[in-house]
């Protein structure tokens, strides 16, 4: 059974985004094929919940560090290709238990144990 989303074009997904008046517009609902860039950031803009939902493609640290400059939390929905340094420290300076959701470290050691061949 395929998913069903309520903005099947590109023009109905930019209104929805544009005069959605309520605080979250979620980008669950637009068509994964539809989305921008521009698209993307409204959407985080509007709640940083919408990282989630962002084609993998179009995800940028940009868009991450949108996400977490007001609730650090989200950080934990940042894939690890995005967690920049920036990333990192906005996430840490709203929330400073947003440690527990930095996903680099584990890159950098699983990458130092290959090269170690242990």
């Amino acid at each position: 059974m395929s998913k069903e989303y309520r903005h099947n074009t590109y023009e109905e997904a930019m209104k929805a985004v544009k005069e959605v008046k309520l605080f979250v517009f979620d980008l669950k609902h637009v068509r994964p094929d539809l989305q921008t860039p521009e698209m993307a950031m409204m959407a985080i803009r509007r709640s940083g919940y919408n990282l989630q939902h962002v084609r993998p493609d179009l995800l940028t640290p940009e868009l991450a560090l949108e996400a977490v400059k007001d609730d650090g939390g989200k950080l934990r929905l940042v894939p690890a290709h995005c967690q920049t340094k920036e990333v990192i420290e906005a996430a840490l300076k709203d929330y400073p238990d947003a440690k527990r959701f930095i996903k680099v470290k584990e890159m950098f050691k699983n990458a130092l144990e290959e090269a170690l061949g242990e």
